[in-house]
């Protein structure tokens, strides 16, 4: 126990760092399982598109294929299936995983520094920033882009989040010194 004792964040400022470090190790796990598979990553966003039917057709001053919103969610089945003639899309792609996990392996390491650094102010803003980045993303994934449903997948991100958020916002004049 004194050989991990060594490598954890000090114990005289609570819990708040523990907290971090541990979801830091668990996203890296999850950053790297982002990188092997699509599996997790599609319980989480349920993918699948088909064209938007409401944008313009092409012309000299606008591209259907380069808007963000060129697809809408599928309506009905969770499987790639044609509807209306057309096959509807999955967008957790291999890129979009990759990205993903990139992310989330930056958040974990900007929280992994933080969690031995929360007396820093700066070190403390940038973390607190990754959890609201976190909730901002996962928000409006599921409330403005449709790509998911409020159910297991999404409570666990979105829980851990807020309560860093706030923990975090809560408790800042514990941990940061002046």
């Amino acid at each position: 126990m004194d050989l991990i004792k060594d490598y954890l964040p000090p114990a005289d400022k609570g819990y708040l760092p523990y907290y971090m470090l541990t979801l830091s190790l668990i996203a890296v796990g999850n950053s790297f399982q982002n990188y092997k598979t699509l599996h997790y990553t599609r319980r989480l966003y349920n993918g699948l598109f088909v064209p938007n039917k409401s944008l313009p057709a092409a012309s000299a001053t606008f591209a259907p294929a380069d808007q963000t919103n060129k697809l809408s969610p599928a309506p009905g089945s969770p499987t790639p299936s044609a509807k209306d003639g057309q096959q509807s899309e999955d967008q957790v792609t291999p890129l979009a995983a990759r990205l993903f996990g990139t992310y989330t392996l930056i958040s974990a390491i900007v929280r992994i520094y933080a969690s031995y650094n929360l007396h820093l102010a700066p070190i403390y803003n940038i973390a607190l920033w990754t959890y609201i980045v976190a909730a901002l993303h996962f928000g409006s994934e599921w409330a403005v882009f449709k790509t998911t449903h409020f159910g297991k997948p999404l409570f666990f991100p979105a829980f851990f989040a807020s309560i860093g958020i706030t923990w975090m916002v809560t408790q800042r004049g514990f941990y940061v010194e002046v």
